[in-house]
């Protein structure tokens, strides 16, 4: 099964939060994470009421955690327990999270990287990264964004694009 495949039993308009580790984290590694995260949401409530949810890891870099209550939202409460689930497993695996403005790109050979936005704006003005630089776009709200692909895309047709400059560069 794929990382995705995992989410496959929530729908799309489900919220995701994505978390992004400060390194590669091995497939055991990424593996004891996931189980972690599936133990959190068998039990995940939010005021009382249940979280249908999943969670997986992509690209042993960023874990994602989905979730819906039928007609309602995920209390500010309920969204802080999968924070706290979330740092107890990487206090284990020892991993940080990254600030949630890092940017996170694919790298010509396909590591992904994670800098910060003054970085990511050097690498630009040094023509390192274009409009077509693979990024990662961990603010997508819905299972359904990230099922469409919007999480990995082309720079140029990102918010990334128009942050950047990166057509003007290019010109």
């Amino acid at each position: 099964m794929n990382s995705i495949e995992r989410l496959q039993n929530l729908p799309d308009h489900s919220r995701v939060w994505i978390y992004v580790a400060d390194r590669s984290l091995d497939a055991s590694e990424a593996q004891r994470l996931v189980e972690h995260l599936d133990a959190f949401c068998t039990g995940w409530r939010s005021h009382g009421r249940p979280v249908s949810s999943a969670a997986t890891v992509i690209e042993g870099r960023f874990a994602v955690i989905a979730g819906e209550i039928l007609d309602g939202d995920i209390s500010g409460c309920g969204i802080d327990a999968s924070v706290h689930a979330l740092d107890r497993a990487a206090e284990e695996l020892d991993v940080q999270w990254l600030p949630a403005l890092a940017v996170h790109f694919r790298e010509e050979d396909g590591t992904i990287r994670s800098v910060s936005r003054p970085e990511f704006r050097k690498l630009v003005h040094a023509g390192r990264i274009s409009s077509t630089t693979s990024v990662f776009d961990v603010s997508i709200q819905t299972l359904g964004e990230l099922r469409d692909g919007k999480f990995e895309q082309p720079a140029g047709s990102t918010w990334h694009d128009r942050a950047f400059r990166l057509s003007a560069s290019e010109v």
